[in-house]
Order: structure tokens, then C-alpha cells, then sequence
């Protein structure tokens, strides 16, 4: 019974992310919008960093097998998941 509500737990929690990134994608849809709706060149290549982050990160979860072997990089830290972006960094603690 408890293997039943940690796998539930786990879908739940996979569903939230999920929800959550696409809402930060679309926020920043928006914030480009709001920003810079003035330049198109600008605006048109924020729009398209973010449309080929989602193109991108969907064929990711969709590649089961190859998923599976990048999660196993990252955890053994063959593969690093932290961001640089000017002074801010963006760190995960795995």
C-alpha cells in the first residue's frame, strides 16, 4: 500500500513540475511582450529561445530510454545542471 501512495505521490509531484514549467515558458512568453514589443528582432528571438526550450524539453520527456540515461548522468554528476546567465547562477542541489 505505501509503494501505491509513493508512486502516486511521485506522478502527483511529476504532473506539478510539469504545470510549472509551463507556466514560467508562458510567463516569459509575456514578459518578452510586455518588454520589448517595440523591437521586433529582439522580440522575435526571445520568442523563439523560448518555443525550441519547450520543442526541446518535450522530446526530452518523450525519449524514455534516453531520459533514463541522462537522469542516470546527472545524478552521478557526469552531467551539470547548473545555469550561468550574466552574474546569476542557478543552482540545483540533486
Amino acid at each position: 500500500m505505501a509503494y501505491t501512495n509513493f508512486t502516486n505521490e511521485m506522478v502527483d509531484r511529476a504532473e506539478e513540475n510539469f504545470k510549472k514549467i509551463k507556466d514560467s515558458i508562458k510567463g516569459l512568453y509575456d514578459i518578452l511582450n510586455i518588454c520589448i514589443p517595440d523591437d521586433p528582432v529582439y522580440l522575435e528571438a526571445g520568442q523563439e529561445n523560448i518555443e525550441g526550450l519547450y520543442k526541446n524539453f518535450i522530446e526530452l520527456i518523450l525519449n524514455d530510454y534516453g531520459l533514463r540515461k541522462i537522469i542516470k548522468k546527472i545524478k552521478s554528476a557526469e552531467l551539470d545542471v547548473n545555469i550561468t546567465l550574466d552574474e546569476l547562477m542557478i543552482e540545483e542541489e540533486l
